[in-house]
């Protein structure tokens, strides 16, 4: 046997050597997916922030009961892992489709945490999410600093206009602060529901884990359906695009990411087609009562193109700074111009 031979298979064996010892030293996967999910669950409501989900309504054992698991079939199947968009599909008992969204991307929810303790001066140990009044003022503080994504509120800096909107949602005010800075779409989800708002309706949120209804595929699938298909949808489009303008008892919502991908459509069985806005992470909300908007009864934000290249670009302060804009009639138009 050749030197050269020998090597490669000595080679071989260290490789083979090396497999085994990371194999071994693997976390243990959960026996199922669905258990996945309930650890998942459990961590976000026993460690990371039980003082956020003090509801007896959070129970994690119920996804058990919620979610069959079938191999045989891809769509009972969950995905064990989430991908960037922290987006998996799943299916209910009863047969829904569903989506199923971890809004702690990157582990967003504990640098929060930790950025939060910093302030406070509170060391690792002591590091937790609390609903005392120095953590929920440095909260408050970061929900209004102004960002360049995510949920962006408005006016800049107005206490009052948070006060009002926190007053629009039904959780503990940490956990509403939290999810503001982090992922606001369950806070939406919950504020556009009976209003007709063409959004995904909530089936279950199992700690910083929701359940929502699976509204169709991605508009990018209708591009090439037949003129008539594309007339009925873009309708769809523009008459969304009005009601979150409108919005909710004087809130107005300009969704800054609107795009194929982050728009579903599914065909009724009456022939209609049903639009659905499946992503609200970046959104601007204006309270359009505040007195220091400017007061003009004809005053209007007016947007026009912004060259970007491969992105929709707009003026943040020139949003914040009126009580109407039109930038989601221009989006929506943007969009099916394109």
């Amino acid at each position: 046997m050749s030197t050269g031979y020998q090597r490669i298979l000595v080679n071989l064996h260290i490789l083979a050597l090396l497999f085994c010892v990371i194999f071994e030293f693997q976390p243990k996967e959960p026996d199922s997916l669905v258990e996945l999910l309930v650890n998942q669950c459990e961590y976000d409501t026993q460690h990371l922030c039980p003082e956020c989900f003090v509801s007896p309504t959070v129970n994690c054992g119920h996804l058990a009961n919620l979610v069959t698991i079938d191999s045989s079939n891809p769509w009972n199947q969950l995905t064990c892992r989430y991908n960037p968009h922290g987006v998996s599909y799943g299916l209910l008992s009863s047969g829904e489709k569903v989506v199923i969204k971890k809004l702690n991307k990157n582990r967003a929810v504990e640098a929060l945490r930790d950025a939060v303790c910093d302030e406070l001066g509170l060391t690792y140990s002591n590091c937790k999410f609390k609903s005392d009044e120095n953590t929920l003022k440095v909260l408050r503080r970061k929900v209004l600093e102004q960002e360049l994504e995510g949920c962006i509120i408005c006016p800049s800096k107005d206490e009052k206009a948070l006060n009002r909107l926190l007053n629009e949602f039904k959780s503990t005010e940490l956990l509403k602060l939290i999810l503001l800075k982090i992922n606001v779409q369950p806070l939406l989800l919950e504020l556009f529901d009976g209003d007709g708002f063409p959004v995904p309706k909530v089936i279950f949120q199992a700690g910083f884990q929701l359940f929502e209804s699976f509204d169709g595929d991605a508009l990018v699938n209708f591009y090439d359906s037949s003129l008539n298909t594309r007339l009925r949808i873009a309708k769809e489009l523009i008459q969304a695009s009005f009601l979150f303008t409108e919005g909710v008892n004087g809130f107005r919502f300009y969704l800054t990411d609107i795009n194929p991908d982050n728009i579903a459509v599914q065909k009724q069985p009456s022939g209609s087609f049903q639009v659905s806005f499946i992503d609200l992470d970046n959104v601007i909300i204006l309270d359009s009562q505040s007195k220091r908007l400017d007061s003009r009864s004809k005053a209007r934000h007016i947007h026009s193109r912004i060259p970007c290249d491969g992105c929709f670009a707009y003026v943040q302060e020139d949003l914040c700074s009126y009580q109407h804009s039109d930038i989601n009639q221009f989006a929506i138009c943007q969009l099916l111009y394109e």
